[in-house]
């Protein structure tokens, strides 16, 4: 299912930097960079061992420069491992204090903890660094929404669009945040048409809750009715996400045991999903506690 454009890993973007040059030191720098590019190299090719080695080896020969710890955390976040991925980018911040992508990329990883406040600190310093990024803000209200706060979310979401009114999945990330609000399904599904026009790849998207016009659809088709839910789950199996409430559709993502998820809403034996980087999906209500 269509979803919310997220900065954040996974699949994780390359964190974002400007790096001056005294970051990294002369006599190392042409080692350091081989030592990136094979890297790099190597996670292309999946060999994560042989990635995670050429970045810690560029890590030992210049521990100063942001961009090793970039490629590790990122590495780290695809692999799973948020204690280390946690590490490497507090070193980037450290490292490059005005860096707001890694603060994101923290931020993400606090989400994933489900510890809301400090991810909302790490939104919050990102947007300070740069207020100018519409995703930021989506970022933070998502992290708003889930700690109920609705009336702080809303706006979030609403400054990303004024910011970027032409970005189709702030107007989804609104519609999808309408959507749970008692008489508001005509503002969402307002919302829902003008990101369908400004990105026609979101044609089948529905609201959180499945909507009561457009966003309808499934129920006409014999779909169960979707409760509207706002909890967090521990999933207990890893599961696939579907773009229905059926195993035979779509598959539009995955989730893995021993992490949380943000549950949006009930329908029959799924649990409607809105994962970290947006996307909204179904998984069969076994895979969660």
């Amino acid at each position: 299912m269509p979803t919310i454009g997220r900065i954040s890993p996974l699949l994780v973007p390359a964190v974002a930097l400007v790096l001056a040059s005294s970051f990294v030191s002369g006599c190392h720098r042409e080692s350091v960079d081989d030592y990136l590019a094979s890297g790099d190299s190597a996670r292309q090719s999946n060999k994560l061992a042989d990635a995670e080695h050429d970045y810690s080896e560029a890590a030992k020969s210049a521990p100063n420069d942001p961009r090793v710890h970039v490629a590790l955390g990122n590495l780290y976040t695809f692999e799973h491992k948020p204690q280390p991925a946690q590490v490497e980018y507090m070193k980037v911040i450290d490292l490059d204090p005005r860096n707001p992508a890694a603060h994101v990329a923290l931020g993400n990883l606090y989400l994933d903890e489900q510890q809301t406040r400090q991810a909302e600190e790490q939104y919050r310093a990102a947007i300070a660094l740069d207020p100018s990024h519409a995703n930021y803000y989506l970022q933070l209200g998502e992290v708003l929404s889930r700690e109920g706060r609705g009336a702080d979310a809303e706006a979030q979401f609403r400054t990303a669009i004024g910011l970027d009114p032409k970005n189709a999945q702030a107007h989804l990330a609104l519609a999808n945040f309408l959507s749970t609000q008692p008489g508001r399904q005509a503002e969402a599904d307002a919302e829902l048409s003008t990101a369908r026009i400004l990105d026609p790849k979101l044609a089948s998207a529905t609201p959180a809750n499945g909507g009561s016009s457009e966003g309808g659809a499934a129920e006409a088709a014999g779909s169960p009715r979707i409760k509207p839910l706002n909890k967090v789950f521990l999933l207990t199996k890893n599961s696939p996400v579907y773009e229905s409430p059926d195993t035979s559709s779509n598959v539009v993502g995955q989730v893995h045991k021993k992490k949380y998820v943000h549950v949006v809403g009930l329908a029959g034996n799924y649990l409607q999903i809105k994962l970290r980087n947006g996307t909204v999906g179904f998984v069969p209500e076994t895979a969660a506690e």
